[in-house]
């Protein structure tokens, strides 16, 4: 985008001389209805299928329509690739405020090509100048724009009437550039009518470019939604605009925009919207509702954090219920068939089963590319010691992502939320090792390749036990497995089989065993054996989901 700083007086504005992609723009007020003179050299190119016009416009900086365009105005006569050519003309325009823009693009209404980035660019221009010396339209400088008026008429930079509206209003997020993820927060003290304006980038139903607004405590989207209408916002295809009135109730609001890497104010890959300053959100209120918002936003934060995680990591967190009560559970993962790639899951403490898994049934899309996948739930919990779990594959995480990245971000992991306030209060973390430490008899985990450990342990007393173990085996066989030995009488009295395991998350060869047995008084061996491959750290396949304790464990019941 580039700011004109060719305003020769405070009645003549020259605007234009642009690389494509970009925006030459000025501003102008006038205090009364009035005649404004027009003139400059536009373009029409045609090349290898592809379009390129260079053109300029005019819009009502209130009302933000379009009130003069070259395009419309000369379509018919000059916009058929045939070259450079001048134009001139005399356009009555009301009293108020606007601006003027002037581009170099092409045009996606008649093709699917983007120039996407610079060395796209220098491609087009080197096959400008091997192509046709005589048109060489990568001469940018040929065409410009100049608009200039009489009595109360005034120039401008084009920007002031768009900095107060954004003053006034309660979110302006307004123009983007590529890769920018831009955060507001507001309350409503009371329902309140809300307008919504947004520009962005779509193609289909996949968003580029956009805004979204969550309530604060409960983490839902409230816009956009089933009510939403989108439409065209000039230029190309991809450009849209929403405009909406919301009523929300009182409440805490985030508003996020989002952009990828490439098409915004920064820099454009096809024909810019008509208000290309506004990319982005608004939003704002009746005057007389101003009264119902607050920038004191309540700081909602979870009470277990296993977000924004990376490629290959495995979080964890424990956390104790001193009561019966709901937990809201928010948890952004990837799933690209059934099973995830990147998901979260909640177990007990104690017994080490399963309480709560992410699943593609249970989810719903979380915006972005299609195997990005979200669950936001409330569930019931009884009182006791609990652990939650988060675990990545190799690819597509916060920060890293191979496909489009989910909508809400920085919420890529599991996170558990108070429903009340007051709930926070029975809510208590822990460190699982520590717990652990406190119930376990005796241990193996985190088992590598080609080992075969022992540990000894003494009972003094008939004990029912929990035997939790994971392991690998496919086919009927065992190949990382344990077991347990008597020693006063030298008899395998427990083993870890293929029958007697089940599936532990990962690939299917990940087995686990987690159930009691009754063990006499005596003198035990815990024994754990591992072949070649796929094992702790070291997996040839997807890793079980409890991949800290591969291995074996004795714990109190």
């Amino acid at each position: 985008m580039v700011l004109s700083l060719n305003a020769q007086s405070n009645q003549v504005i020259d605007i234009g001389r642009v690389s494509p992609g970009e925006i030459d723009y000025a501003g102008f007020k006038l205090d009364k209805d009035a005649t404004v003179h027009i003139e400059g050299a536009g373009a029409s190119f045609e090349k290898w299928g592809k379009k390129l016009a260079f053109y300029g416009w005019i819009i009502d900086s209130e009302s933000r329509e379009l009130v003069w365009s070259l395009l419309d105005v000369y379509e018919s006569e000059y916009f058929h690739g045939e070259g450079s050519f001048d134009f001139k003309t005399d356009i009555e325009l009301k009293k108020g405020s606007y601006e003027i823009y002037f581009t170099g693009m092409y045009d996606n209404s008649y093709t699917k090509y983007q120039v996407n980035d610079f060395t796209d660019l220098i491609q087009e221009v080197m096959r400008a100048i091997a192509d046709d010396n005589e048109q060489p339209y990568y001469r940018n400088e040929k065409y410009y724009m100049t608009l200039s008026g009489k009595d109360g008429f005034t120039a401008n930079k084009g920007r002031e009437y768009l900095d107060k509206m954004a003053e006034k209003s309660i979110v302006s997020i307004v123009r983007t550039g590529d890769d920018e993820i831009e955060t507001r927060n507001f309350s409503l003290i009371k329902e309140t009518k809300l307008y919504v304006y947004c520009q962005g980038e779509k193609d289909g139903r996949r968003m580029y470019d956009f805004a979204w607004i969550y309530d604060l405590k409960t983490r839902e989207k409230v816009w956009p939604n089933n009510l939403t209408d989108y439409d065209r916002a000039g230029g190309g295809r991809k450009n849209f605009l929403a405009f909406q009135e919301l009523n929300l109730p009182a409440g805490d609001y985030e508003v996020q925009y989002i952009t990828d890497g490439s098409h915004s104010y920064d820099r454009w890959n096809v024909m810019p919207p008509d208000d290309p300053q506004m990319w982005g959100i608004t939003i704002w209120s009746d005057n007389e509702d101003k009264k119902n918002v607050s920038n004191k936003v309540k700081e909602f934060l979870p009470v277990v954090d296993l977000t924004r995680v990376g490629d290959n990591e495995f979080e964890s967190q424990g956390f104790e219920l001193t009561q019966d009560m709901d937990v809201r559970i928010i948890c952004i993962g990837e799933i690209s068939d059934y099973d995830p790639d990147d998901y979260g899951w909640i177990i007990d403490a104690n017994t080490r089963e399963e309480i709560w898994m992410f699943t593609r049934s249970r989810s719903e899309p979380a915006g972005g590319a299609a195997k990005n996948r979200k669950v936001n739930e409330v569930i019931s919990l009884k009182k006791g010691k609990y652990i939650a779990y988060f675990a990545s594959d190799g690819s597509h995480s916060y920060r890293d992502w191979n496909a489009e990245p989910p909508y809400d971000q920085k919420m890529w992991g599991l996170s558990l939320w108070a429903v009340t306030e007051k709930d926070k209060a029975y809510f208590k973390l822990f460190n699982e090792e520590e717990l652990n430490d406190k119930n376990v008899i005796a241990e193996i985990t985190r088992v590598t390749d080609n080992v075969r450990k022992y540990k000894d342990f003494i009972l003094d007393k008939e004990l029912k036990v929990r035997v939790y173990a994971i392991g690998e085996g496919d086919d009927g066989d065992m190949y990382d497995t344990g077991w347990i030995k008597n020693m006063d009488t030298g008899k395998i009295i427990w083993e870890m089989t293929y029958r007697t395991s089940e599936h532990a998350g990962g690939a299917y060869k990940n087995r686990m065993f987690n159930n009691y047995i009754i063990l006499p008084k005596g003198n035990y061996r815990l024994y754990f054996e591992s072949d070649g491959s796929h094992s702790y750290m070291d997996w040839n396949d997807d890793p079980p989901r409890d991949q800290m304790n591969y291995g074996i464990k004795i714990l109190k019941e």
